[in-house]
């Protein structure tokens, strides 16, 4: 599986949006989960953020409050995944700011993203581990 992913976030105005971004470099489609490839609300914890320096876990709030993000489930086959096909990229963008709980103030954090993406359609039930690299960022809440 030839594929790259990555984060970039924008914390300006008030906001806090995390685009993730994937590029399929490989001949095979592949298949990322709904959460962080296409649902507009997290259904929970589907980034590892941390405050930095000190590497604090920021907890998440609201109906996410928890509990991971829901990994697509075998009997759930394909239809939880949103296929990638070869040679090709995407990219979605999260609203985060109400799904953790932020500091109040000045604050750097670090977030990363770990999770398992199909590599072959004919065992939906096989994944593979997908994660990004650490991103830093400032925010004022």
């Amino acid at each position: 599986m030839n594929v790259h992913a990555c984060l970039e976030v924008d914390a300006r105005h008030k906001k806090v949006l995390v685009t993730f971004k994937i590029e399929n470099r490989g001949e095979r489609r592949v298949w990322l989960p709904r959460a962080i490839a296409a649902d507009t609300r997290l259904s929970g914890r589907l980034f590892d953020l941390r405050l930095f320096p000190g590497d604090g876990a920021v907890a998440c709030t609201g109906p996410a409050a928890g509990r991971a993000a829901s990994a697509p489930r075998a009997a759930d086959g394909l239809a939880a995944y949103v296929e990638l096909a070869p040679h090709s990229a995407h990219a979605h963008t999260l609203d985060i700011t109400e799904a953790y709980a932020f500091e109040p103030g000045e604050h750097i954090y670090q977030i990363r993203y770990e999770g398992r993406v199909v590599a072959d359609s004919s065992h939906p039930e096989v994944t593979t581990v997908l994660s990004t690299a650490p991103v830093m960022f400032s925010h004022i809440a």
